[in-house]
């Protein structure tokens, strides 16, 4: 496994960006039936209070390098609508099948959702949220009761919370389905092996920007894997479930994936620790896999400590 330059050339050439995680959360004035996949009712609140946001839902960025096209993610993504409970859980809206009951909210019931960004879209995303008061959507006034500072990094660098001095393992909680990137070939088959360089290589290749397939990218997927290894329960923890899109049921990844730290590996490779730690702080804010801007792809990231 070579990497020309090492870790640290490409965190170098990657210029740092702030990215904010905010949650806000919105009321309807009435009762509302709501779509089987609510992460569609988020992104319509937010066209219609700011339609310039419009564009950055629907159209992605296609850069030219060398004469080849590529494809740069979105640089935002939501989750599905929440709601909690008496006891402070959270549920997310979204229907498995394409029968059943309709998903709902009374007039008045308050329902949440993260909304992630890059630095460059921070007035608009602003903008958007200021002007979802009095948004009309499903026959009803929408109106935002709180909105809340999650969290706010620049990435690559060590202003965030993550750090792996001593941890041993990773819980990776699959919140909202994940449908994950394939980072060899561009297909129309997902992958659902869940190996640590397949979920976190849309991370990658963004914090690093590595928009293309090639060896430097490829490598550090790899690296991610040895170094975040996957335990033996994976296949009984991590599930496909599905969710409803467009009137199709769709497979996405659930459940959770627990990772052991390869700490020699970790510390022995420079640059490594300090990558690892920015791929899991983009991650909590930007979510994993394609599709984020319509809700799929919300994970939470826990520590883990061996016992003393």
């Amino acid at each position: 496994m070579v990497l020309y330059g090492g870790i640290d050339r490409l965190l170098l050439s990657a210029s740092p960006r702030r990215y904010m995680l905010l949650e806000v959360c919105v009321t309807p004035s009435r009762r509302v039936i709501l779509p089987p996949f609510t992460g569609k009712v988020v992104k319509s609140l937010f066209v219609k209070a700011n339609n310039v946001l419009e564009n950055i839902f629907s159209k992605p960025l296609v850069l030219e390098i060398d004469n080849v096209k590529v494809y740069v993610p979105k640089p935002i993504r939501v989750t599905p609508l929440y709601v909690r409970s008496s006891n402070g859980s959270t549920r997310f809206l979204w229907k498995k099948d394409l029968g059943g009951s309709k998903l709902c909210l009374r007039g008045g019931q308050e329902a949440c959702f993260l909304v992630g960004f890059e630095e460059q879209l921070e007035e608009e995303v602003f903008k958007g949220i200021m002007g979802l008061d009095n948004v009309e959507l499903f026959d009803a006034k929408w109106s935002v009761s709180q909105v809340k500072v999650v969290y706010n990094y620049k990435l690559p660098s060590s202003e965030h919370d993550v750090r792996l001095d001593n941890a041993t393992g990773i819980r990776l909680v699959f919140k909202s389905p994940v449908k994950l990137v394939d980072p060899w070939v561009k297909s129309r088959y997902g992958r659902f092996l869940p190996l640590a360089g397949v979920v976190f290589s849309y991370n990658i290749g963004e914090l690093l920007r590595l928009w293309r397939r090639n060896t430097d990218y490829w490598t550090i997927v790899s690296l991610v894997s040895a170094v975040l290894r996957e335990t033996y329960r994976v296949l009984e923890t991590a599930k496909v479930v599905t969710y409803v899109y467009d009137g199709k049921k769709l497979p996405g990844l659930g459940g959770y994936v627990t990772y052991k730290v390869d700490v020699e590996l970790l510390n022995n490779i420079q640059g490594l620790k300090y990558l690892v730690e920015n791929i899991l702080a983009h991650a909590k804010i930007m979510g994993v896999g394609s599709s984020r801007a319509i809700g799929l792809g919300h994970v939470e990231i826990r520590l883990l400590y061996s016992s003393p």
